[in-house]
């Protein structure tokens, strides 16, 4: 009895009970499945889903201000570090002055900016921000905005398989054949617009890399776009909606 005892206990030792295939486990996923595959197949639905939640959702919109409050604030303000006392005056007056152009689409300043990224970084999980050079006779200040893109000009099903020269297009992202970013191929008219022609993923205009900046937080290696921050909790945010 006592050799017999020992041998399960040794069993059981040398095994992994969430391994198992037993009852308990089996309403439990045991398929591994790569992170930018179920971002290409279910990333258009999530995002849309938690957007709609973040609009409609009390709790989910509380959540998104304590987010918002907590990543930027009131914004994050930079501060020169040239040691000339008149210099470091003289740029900082310049970056005051020049943040109220920043915008490219006229609507906010700098500070106003970063809400609206981590907005979209809540909601959607990424943001893009595409810096667009200015002509000097344009009266800026500084010649150069920044023109903020959301999730959807990016569309998941642009896809393309490598080319003679190595290049590949994953979720409308241009890769190398060293797989750096190399490019952005932007849709030129939001998809959910319906005022204009129905866009596809032809429609689209090629960016390079240099001039965009993708925001997301990564949460498994290799992982080429983010995920909305509320996903671990958008069945029960829509459960707890639809018993209120």
């Amino acid at each position: 009895m006592f050799r017999s005892l020992m041998t399960k206990l040794k069993a059981g030792v040398s095994a992994f009970d969430f391994g198992s295939r037993g009852r308990r486990m089996s309403a439990i996923p045991s398929v591994t499945v790569a992170i930018n595959t179920l971002i290409r197949t279910y990333g258009r639905t999530v995002v849309a889903r938690s957007r709609h939640l973040a609009n409609n959702n009390p709790y989910a919109q509380s959540a998104k201000e304590v987010f918002v409050s907590a990543l930027v604030g009131d914004g994050i303000k930079p501060s020169s570090l040239v040691e000339d006392p008149d210099d470091r005056e003289a740029l900082q007056e310049a970056w005051l002055e020049s943040t109220d152009e920043l915008d490219a689409d006229g609507l906010t300043d700098y500070y106003g900016l970063q809400q609206l990224v981590a907005s979209e970084m809540f909601e959607a999980g990424e943001c893009f921000v595409r810096i667009r050079p200015r002509r000097v006779q344009d009266g800026l200040l500084v010649p150069m905005q920044l023109q903020l893109i959301p999730s959807e000009m990016l569309p998941y099903e642009h896809n393309v398989a490598p080319t003679a020269r190595g290049n590949r297009v994953e979720m409308g992202i241009e890769f190398n054949g060293i797989g750096q970013r190399v490019a952005y191929h932007f849709l030129t008219n939001h998809p959910g617009d319906h005022h204009v022609i129905k866009v596809t993923s032809a429609h689209t205009v090629r960016v390079p890399a240099s001039e965009v900046l993708h925001l997301f937080k990564p949460v498994r290696v290799g992982q080429t776009r983010g995920i909305p921050h509320t996903l671990s909790s958008l069945v029960s945010l829509a459960m707890l909606d639809m018993y209120d």
